[in-house]
């Protein structure tokens, strides 16, 4: 059996009994309809074509992204065969792999994705049990603030941003401009709390990552808790 018909044979019946998913691809299933944040399971190959892992990532996709369906997401995790570590190699020789990654999937990883129903309930899961949620790349904080229409707090990262990226100080960095362009396009509306204009500038980032994928037609804009918040 090759690659492509093992991991059909998974998921056929698991989109037979489960409207809320899409299989994309050659080995991705989608959690529909995409909102915010795009859910995901799959299976990783490795070096070895009998062996490969069984993951599941979550990644919120209105900040800027490059290539977004070829990344796995900063909220991420694998799941194991029954009863054994969740880092466990799962091996297609194996004749019980079909039947317990069903049996995974449909009692771990769908419950835990079907829960992120919410940009709250993402962030709160995502800042619970990543530290780089808490403590990593602070523009990547300022945007999920500004989205959840905390804007004081997404005000004080601001503020402690400002000094390095207001000026181009590493013109020859192509992540340095990124992240630079990234801080600069919300700065003004941010000190201003102009929560339209930065409602703007995600849904127009949001745009540019889906448009184009396989995942586009499951994609349905939605506001942001910025637009509904008041503070």
């Amino acid at each position: 059996m090759t690659r492509t018909r093992q991991v059909k044979a998974v998921y056929r019946p698991l989109l037979d009994r489960h409207a809320d998913i899409v299989h994309v691809g050659s080995r991705d299933l989608w959690i529909r309809p995409v909102h915010h944040v795009a859910l995901r399971i799959m299976v990783d190959d490795t070096s070895d074509p009998d062996a490969f892992y069984l993951k599941w990532s979550m990644l919120d996709i209105f900040s800027p992204l490059d290539g977004m369906l070829g990344i796995i997401g900063w909220c991420a995790g694998q799941l194991g065969p029954p009863g054994g570590s969740q880092y466990a190699v799962w091996r297609w020789s194996d004749p019980s792999t079909i039947t317990d990654m069903i049996s995974v999937i449909e009692t771990e990883a769908l419950p835990l994705l079907r829960s992120m129903d919410t940009l709250k309930a993402f962030v709160a899961f995502y800042r619970e049990n990543f530290e780089i949620a808490r403590v990593g790349a602070p523009e990547d904080r300022l945007i999920i603030d500004i989205a959840l229409g905390h804007l004081a707090s997404a005000q004080d990262i601001l503020q402690d941003l400002l000094p390095h990226y207001r000026e181009d100080g590493c013109a020859s960095s192509a992540s340095y401009q990124q992240t630079r362009n990234k801080i600069l396009a919300v700065a003004d509306p941010l000190l201003a709390g102009d929560r339209a204009a930065l409602a703007t500038i995600l849904h127009g980032w949001e745009a540019a990552n889906i448009r184009g994928t396989k995942i586009e037609p499951y994609w349905e804009p939605t506001p942001f808790p910025l637009e509904t918040a008041s503070g």
